[in-house]
């Protein structure tokens, strides 16, 4: 996940402080329902907020924020470049601790839960959980409206137990920005592919515009014997080689095994998917080696042979696994 889309995280989410010492509480109301237990939030409510990223990468972002349940809730939409990439916050005023508590929802497949302490006029610091997401676990943001009227938002994530700092964004009130949501995904099709009674779907690789480097391909095998079989070997005429990668969690931090094979159980399923422990890594991948957004995969099994299925090319792992009929 690039520096980018981490500082944009925090900005979404909502924000929260970086490793250094943190800011002087703002006082809170103390009602703890109904729009006045959101004033830390006035200067943002019904307005809208365009966005640009400190790092140069040109990633724009743009804000609404609105009331949500009549008044008990505040909701923030927002979408990236133009509905690339969106999300949605509900912020929320808990009863009994009287701590702003949100949820954050993507179109990328994973979500952020977490807490917000205001700091300031329009500042707050966040301390924040991501699921879903490969590579990253927590998150810190800080905001504060700077004298020209900006709205600065500036994140870090923990790496190896220290944090580090990821960039952020400049927001600046524009009336004329509305949030625009992605086009619905149409359900993925793929041609029916099988091994005797092993039946294998949701065949995607991470796709990627350099030659060179190792990306991830995933697929559910359902057994329809009752006799368990073995995947033994992967491969394709796209890579160097590929390896049954699983992902190592018993140390300190997190590491990557290659299995010697993977058991596909009677009667069940092995699901390699997005989020996982497992996956295919497909070592020195070429992508001018696909042929209309696909790359052929040959899979050995021990009981019932060899297969060559296409697998399709996609941009987000996760969604598009998602996209799959159940």
């Amino acid at each position: 996940m690039n520096r980018s889309v981490l500082a944009l995280l925090g900005a979404l989410t909502l924000l929260t402080g970086p490793a250094a010492a943190r800011a002087q509480v703002a006082p809170v109301p103390e009602a703890a329902t109904g729009p006045a237990a959101y004033a830390p939030f006035e200067r943002m409510i019904g307005r809208s907020w365009r966005g640009t990223g400190t790092d140069g990468a040109g990633v724009e972002d743009i804000q609404r924020w609105t009331w949500a349940l009549g008044g008990h809730a505040v909701r923030v939409v927002h979408s990236v470049n133009g509905g690339a990439y969106a999300g949605e916050t509900l912020i929320f005023r808990d009863k009994d601790s009287g701590d702003y508590i949100f949820h954050y929802f993507t179109t990328g497949g994973f979500h952020t839960t977490g807490t917000m302490t205001p700091v300031g006029a329009g500042g707050f610091e966040i301390e924040e959980t991501v699921h879903g997401a490969d590579g990253i676990e927590r998150l810190r943001s800080t905001t504060a409206f700077g004298p020209d009227g900006v709205y600065q938002v500036r994140s870090s994530t923990e790496r190896h137990g220290r944090w580090v700092e990821v960039g952020g964004f400049d927001y600046r009130e524009d009336p004329s920005a509305m949030p625009e949501m992605p086009a619905a995904p149409q359900d993925a099709a793929e041609a029916p592919a099988s091994a005797g009674p092993l039946d294998l779907t949701r065949r995607i690789v991470r796709g990627v515009d350099e030659a060179g480097g190792d990306v991830a391909g995933y697929v559910r095998i359902r057994n329809g014997s009752p006799v368990t079989d073995q995947l033994l070997r992967v491969s394709c005429v796209c890579a160097e080689r590929v390896e049954l990668h699983r992902i190592q969690r018993d140390g300190p931090t997190p590491g990557m095994a290659a299995d010697p094979s993977w058991t596909v159980p009677g009667s069940g399923v092995l699901e390699v998917r997005p989020g996982s422990d497992l996956h295919f890594m497909l070592i020195g991948f070429d992508p001018a080696r696909a042929v209309d957004g696909r790359v052929r995969l040959r899979l050995e099994f021990a009981e019932s042979g060899a297969v060559e299925a296409d697998f399709a090319l996609v941009e987000d792992s996760r969604a598009a696994w998602d996209r799959f009929e159940p």
